[in-house]
């Protein structure tokens, strides 16, 4: 039961976090030519017809590293060893955390892309917004975009990420049994008491 203690919490951290940040401080009003070159923009970045796929893309390899650095795990390969049924388990929950995911970026891709245009048009002035799209125009710039997507499967990033979340999952767990400890002494105070 603690080994999917530590998955959910290490699964669930980052969206708990960003779901509890405070609400940003009102930004004063944009320029619309500038929010318009700027949508013009995010769409030849994230071009409408693929930009599903594209993101997708880039989640799907992070997905892969995590399943890796729990199978590599020696707590969890341990497990996994002994209990073929625990590995199953763990692919199960991480299929259903990516594809909550997936779900979850699929529905709000029109708030990202406004998001974005709106954060490149606060950024960049009009000029510099026609210049960066006219790169993207470019057959570098092009290069570039198809690159930057498959980025995250590159052997050297995939190979950092499995060594930064092997050593979170280190953390994880003992921060899980830190937790669960002060938990159990905070409710066994009884309220009032002054301890």
């Amino acid at each position: 039961m603690k080994y999917l203690a530590m998955i959910a919490l290490l699964a669930s951290g980052a969206p708990a976090v960003a779901q509890s940040a405070p609400t940003a401080p009102a930004q004063p009003a944009l320029d619309p030519a500038r929010v318009a070159a700027a949508r013009i923009l995010v769409d030849h970045i994230f071009p409408p017809a693929t930009r599903e796929q594209l993101i997708i893309g880039m989640v799907t390899p992070l997905t892969e590293n995590i399943r890796q650095a729990f199978a590599r795990d020696p707590k969890f390969a341990d497990a996994f060893l002994h209990d073929p049924k625990m590995k199953a388990l763990l692919d199960s929950f991480i299929e259903k955390q990516f594809a909550q995911s997936k779900a979850l970026i699929v529905e709000n891709l029109p708030t990202m892309v406004e998001a974005m245009s709106l954060a490149y048009a606060r950024r960049f002035d009009l000029n510099q917004i026609r210049d960066i799209d006219a790169f993207f125009a470019t057959p570098s710039g092009r290069a570039y975009l198809a690159g930057s997507f498959t980025i995250m499967s590159d052997p050297d990033i995939q190979a950092w990420q499995r060594d930064v979340m092997a050593r979170s999952i280190a953390h994880v767990q003992s921060d899980v049994a830190e937790f669960a400890q002060q938990a159990e002494k905070l409710a066994s105070e009884k309220p009032g008491s002054g301890k």
